[in-house]
């Protein structure tokens, strides 16, 4: 990485900044505030605004297909801003507010129309439901079974109660009180939990103020009915309404950030690639003459981001060690050691044949339609690598859609031993690949020493155990107890004290139980590749008993077989993916892998529903 600084005129500002986002090779930095352009505060609201409406077009316009492209527009034309694009953006931004606010009255009528409903007995017009010189009255809900109590309460006042019909809230009662007594009713009211009633501000009975509001929700519902038709019409140009929203959504990114400045220039500070600093300059040039561009290394202390460069089949798998971490700049990229791994544990753990045929041509298809891009893209090619590997040892085991055909090396449920073994032999390595590349790493770092006692000695113990098992002879224990004296004299070098040095070194070599369990890990390669072939033979089972039964048996059956493997793909895919992930996180990345890294993010140009070609 560079730290690249630019100086140069304000006046070029807005092309260079279009430029540089074009080119996308240069990540934007800035010491505190980010100093936006002069109007990207207006340039966010108009993108909330459509983001809004997009999501109100979703409700109307036709839903599009699970595997329909992303429309392709041409750079040049996707500078222009479609003055339309804003005009429709407001046409149907106050077309959405007009709609809810018409359904929220239509709404709030019906629950007026509700709460009057225990009501519509009463043969007072609310007009006249008024307090006099010598009464009051309360309206309100009260619990049925406490009505009888309460007129019994109240029997000796000066007071009467009218019962109406019973709501949700309780039985409604009016009750009219002689000023007297209001006093006395209001303590019993309180008594029984009574709950007040507020009808609305209207004249009339209660019965013919129902029938009003009904009729006025239905005409505001059926004015919100016709502005939805023409929404719909409107949602027809959602492509217009796309397109206008990734324009604001780059031209956001591109002023969010213009560097200091003075009256007549600005600078800018910003991370790129080493190898892409010509790139840059020739894109500044290209705009104008009259500019400063250097690029230094980082400062001493200084963590710039860090991108990940490897070939076309080790690429896709950088996003599984992104949704780990990224690795520390200046440290090994484990993508080239972990990929061949992970590619064989997904093919292990899913292990069928034929689900890996069926999942290599469905995610073919898919990314030749889609063409997913950036993590999704890299993720899905992971899946389709591990579909590949699937298909390689499906055929090595005879796995094929639950059903055991010619396999080429053996089947693991009948010869769990030797699948076992496979699974920690398989495991051992990864482990020791983890281990010399821990050893690399401190001998590149100059940490000789460490090298030796934390990694080779480990190593040399490991040499030992496996000549005892194959050699004859005691060439493999005196190998072992090598490795071991190694770790005993130099494991605690860090403490001080011969004897603390000792003890340290002996504790030490208790680390070889976490070693073990570490291999111990690698048995759930056999568990989740059994567990795949034992599900896909339950399916297969319970299809052939319906199959017996008729017609309607075989029809069954062919749902049950379609839907039971389609659902056991599915749900191995994820397990295949996320325990092959694992493997790596913890047993491998654990041994050597640096993290804290921070991902490299250019001004670019990022779209969500449109491809921008050159």
């Amino acid at each position: 990485m560079k730290k690249a600084t630019l100086f140069a005129l304000k006046e070029d500002r807005d092309a260079l900044l279009l430029e540089l986002q074009k080119n996308g090779d240069l990540m934007l930095i800035s010491d505190g505030e980010k100093n936006p352009l002069e109007g990207a505060a207006e340039i966010s609201d108009q993108l909330q605004q459509t983001k809004e409406v997009l999501k109100f077009v979703d409700l109307h316009a036709p839903k599009k297909s699970l595997f329909s492209a992303k429309p392709t527009v041409a750079y040049d034309r996707f500078l222009k801003e479609i003055q339309e694009g804003e005009k429709l953006t407001k046409q149907l931004s106050e077309l959405s507010e007009r709609i809810s606010t018409k359904r929220n009255e239509a709404a709030t009528m019906l629950a007026q129309v509700a709460a009057l409903d225990a009501w519509t007995d009463m043969d007072i017009p609310l007009e006249d439901l008024q307090p006099t010189e010598n009464t009051t009255y309360f309206a309100g809900y009260m619990e049925d079974a406490q009505v009888p109590v309460f007129k019994e309460d109240i029997a000796s006042l000066n007071a009467e109660v009218i019962s109406f019909k019973e709501a949700p809230e309780g039985r409604a009662l009016l009750i009219f009180a002689h000023k007297d007594s209001v006093a006395q009713v209001k303590h019993f009211l309180k008594a029984h939990d009574f709950l007040d009633m507020v009808f609305p501000k209207r004249t009339g009975l209660v019965k013919e103020i129902a029938v009003d509001l009904t009729k006025a929700a239905q005409q505001k519902n059926t004015v919100a009915d016709d502005l939805e038709v023409e929404a719909k019409t409107l949602s027809g140009r959602q492509g217009e309404l796309e397109l206008y929203y990734d324009q604001l959504a780059t031209k956001e990114e591109r002023m969010a950030q213009g560097g200091a400045e003075t009256d007549k220039t600005f600078y800018l500070e910003g991370w790129c690639r080493a190898d892409r600093t010509g790139a840059i300059e020739k894109a500044v040039a290209s705009v104008t003459d009259a500019y400063e561009l250097t690029f230094l290394d980082p400062a001493e202390g200084e963590i710039p981001p860090s991108v990940m460069e490897n070939n076309a089949l080790v690429r896709p798998y950088e996003s599984v060690v992104e949704l780990y971490s990224r690795p520390l700049p200046g440290t090994m990229d484990p993508n080239l050691f972990m990929a061949p791994f992970h590619f064989i544990f997904f093919g292990m753990m899913l292990s069928d044949a034929g689900y890996g045929l069926v999942l290599t041509v469905a995610l073919y298809i898919l990314m030749k339609v889609l063409k997913p891009k950036d993590f999704v893209g890299k993720l899905t090619m992971v899946v389709l690598l591990g579909s590949i590997s699937t298909i390689i040892w499906g055929a090595a085991f005879g796995g094929w859609f639950g059903l055991e055909w010619k396999p080429l090396l053996f089947v693991p449920m009948k010869e769990p031993l030797k699948m076992l073994a496979l699974c920690f032999g398989l495991g051992g390595l990864h482990l020791i690949v983890g281990i010399c590349l821990k050893l690399y790493s401190d001998l590149k770092s100059g940490n000789v020493i460490g090298a030796i006692a934390d990694e080779a000695s480990w190593l040399i113990i490991f040499a030992g155990l496996a000549m005892m098992a194959v050699l004859p002879g005691e060439i493999g224990k005196w190998t072992a107890l090598f490795g071991a004296a190694i770790i005993v004299l130099f494991g605690g070098r860090e403490k001080k004290g011969i004897f603390s040095r000792l003890m340290s070194g002996v504790l030490s070599l208790y680390n070889i139980s976490g070693y073990l369990s570490d291999l111990l890990s690698y048995s759930r390669l056999f568990a989740l590749g059994l567990a795949t072939g034992v599900i896909a033979m339950v399916i297969n089972t319970i299809a052939g008993m319906l199959a017996g039964a008729g017609p309607v048996g075989i029809a069954a059956a062919v749902v049950v077989l379609v839907g039971g493997h389609i659902f056991n793909i599915i749900i191995n895919i994820l397990g295949a993916f996320v325990h092959s992930s694992r493997l790596q996180y913890i047993e491998f990345f654990g041994k050597f892998f640096q993290t804290g890294g921070r991902a490299f993010v250019p001004l670019a140009l990022r779209t969500k529903y449109t491809d921008v070609t050159n």
